[in-house]
Parts: structure tokens; sequence; C-alpha cells
């Protein structure tokens, strides 16, 4: 009977315990849901209504990410529009907050991806996507639409009608049906310019600034360089670094770092100029490591002690001279040395 009891009080702590944990992964904090449309999977539906979670696994929010539940919603007409709009016969939903000044009946997301009704588009508030309001400038509304898919920051920000092309529904100096993002970089072009999409502070908003005349052959290393080869001219971001020169060598060789020629560049200056054989120089972690045979250089830093003709690579974070073990420190970024050493 004792034996009885205990496995009676047993069996009611795991069920109790297993009661909490299903009402604490399904009600607070984490909600449980299915999908609205199984094409998106921020509008979900459970029990207690249809909510916006901003992850796509409901775990991830007990790091990140929001959820709220719909207010005065239709079920019957409530349709998602994509992962960030939705509607029903009397509401138009950006996330969980209600466009008030939406046509219900009329809205809806073009082709282009851009949300629209029979009066206005609706662009992101300061740059950012936190938040929508409805155009107020002359912008068609009908021919309107995203036009640059490669970049899909620039594609919230950049918008053209059937005449002009926008950033932040002012009109911008182009030419309307050349214009375009430069693969996915950071600079677009048109027939006859180089251009950047740079943020000002000083007037807290986005710009579009003329930074070359447009010279092919257009190179721009790996996606997101802050490096491009415009024919003759070398820019780094809105600056033309070299003009007129042969170029033979363009190559990115760390974060911020590339070389044209015989010359290494860091974040548009060139650096180690007489310092280091570029011709010889081999990069490491990340291009912060420089090696020519002669000497070995931590970012423009010389590192004394070692014995650059037999300094070689063993592994992504180990390194051997004749004498030495080398390996990268926990913290190498704060440091003018990175390296542990281990006499052999």
């Amino acid at each position: 009977m004792k034996l009885g009891i205990k496995h009676v009080v047993i069996g009611g702590i795991i069920v109790t315990i297993l009661f909490w944990m299903w009402l604490l992964m399904n009600m607070f904090p984490i909600p449980k849901g299915v999908r609205v449309n199984e094409q998106y999977y921020t509008y979900k539906k459970n029990i207690w209504g249809i909510y916006y979670i901003s992850v796509e696994s409901r775990l991830a929010l007990l790091n990140v990410g929001t959820y709220r539940y719909l207010n005065d919603y239709d079920s019957k007409t409530f349709v998602v529009l994509d992962n960030n709009w939705a509607k029903d016969k009397n509401h138009v939903w950006y996330c969980y907050d209600v466009m008030d000044q939406a046509d219900v009946a009329s809205f809806h997301i073009d082709k282009s991806g851009l949300p629209k009704d029979k009066n206005h588009i609706y662009l992101p508030d300061d740059g950012l996507l936190y938040s929508y309001h409805p155009s107020k400038s002359s912008i068609d509304v009908e021919s309107a639409e995203y036009f640059n898919r490669q970049n899909r920051w620039a594609n919230r920000l950049l918008i053209r009608d059937k005449e002009n092309v926008y950033l932040d529904e002012e009109k911008v100096d182009v030419d309307r049906n050349t214009f375009k993002a430069l693969g996915n970089s950071y600079w677009l072009t048109d027939k006859n310019y180089v251009y950047l999409l740079s943020w000002f502070d000083t007037d807290s908003k986005w710009k579009l600034e003329k930074v070359d005349s447009l010279q092919p052959p257009l190179d721009t290393l790996v996606a997101g360089s802050q490096y491009l080869r415009n024919g003759r001219n070398i820019i780094h971001m809105n600056k033309v670094i070299l003009r007129d020169i042969d170029v033979k060598r363009f190559e990115n060789v760390g974060v911020g770092k590339c070389i044209v020629n015989n010359m290494l560049f860091l974040n548009g200056e060139q650096i180690l100029k007489n310092r280091l054989n570029v011709d010889k120089a081999r990069f490491y972690f990340y291009g912060h490591i420089a090696a020519d045979g002669q000497h070995v250089f931590y970012h423009e830093h010389l590192l004394k002690g070692i014995d650059a003709a037999s300094f070689r690579q063993i592994n992504e974070e180990t390194f051997e001279d004749k004498n030495y073990i080398y390996t990268i420190k926990e913290f190498a970024w704060n440091e003018e040395d990175p390296f542990n050493r281990e006499k052999k």
C-alpha cells in the first residue's frame, strides 16, 4: 500500500511538472499556433486569436524578436499578403500595427513587393523598416515599383515610376531607364555615372552621391567589398583613390583591405608603403597579418623576433618559424602582437 501511495505521489509530481511546462510553452511567454497562410511564417493563429511573430522559430523569442496578438480582426476575411502585411475587410496591418490611412479595398502588394493602395504607396519611416507611412509626393502610384532587387536595403529606399526615380520621395537626378544596383554591392550606376547611397548624420537622411563618371570595366571584387574598379580608376566607397592607372592586379585580401598593383590599401588609405613587398606578401587571419619573407606585420605594426624567411601557417590560428610555434591570442584584436609564442 505504501508503495502504491508513493507511485501516486511521484506520478502527481510528474503530471504537475508537465502541466506547467505545457503552460509555459503555450501561453507565456512563447505562443504556439499554426500559420494562417502556409507561405508565410509571421502570422499565426491559436485558440486565443491571430498573432504576429517576428521570428520563424518561436523558441527564438527567448533571445530575440517579438510577438503581439491582433485586435478587432475579422477571421473570415483575414488574409496574409506577405511576411509583414495582412488585411481583412476593415483593416490593414503592418506587422501588428493598423495602417489607419490605408484604403482597405484596394490595398495590395504589387509584383515588385511594393505596398500600395489606389491613393498611395507605403514607405519605411526614416529609411528604416520598423514602421511605414503613406507617400506624400507626386509619385505615380499605378506605375511605382521597387526595381533594385539585388540589394534588399536599397530596394526599400529607392522607388521609380514611369518617369522618375525617387529616394525617400525626393526625385534624384539619374537616368531613369538605366539606373540600377551594381550587383550585390554598395554602388549603383546609370549610363553616365557611379553612385553611392550614403547616410548623412548631419541631416539624418540618406543621400545619393555621384562618385565618378562611368568607365567600364567595373569590378566589385567580393560582395561587401569597399572597393570598386571603375575602368582605370579605383574607388573606395564615395571617393576615387586612384585615377588613370593601368590596373594589373585588383584583389581583396581582408576586411577593408585591397591590393591595387603593388600597393596595399586599408579603408581607402595606402599602408605599409616602402615597408611591405606587396608582390611577395601573403595574408592571414582575415588579412590582418601580412608576411613577405623579410618582415611580418600585424595591422601596420612590425612583429619583432620572428624569422620571416621560415614563417608559415600550420592551420587557421597556428603558425611557425624555425624557432617558435605561434598561436593567435584569444583577444588578439586589441593587441599589438597577436601571438602566444612557444619555443620549439
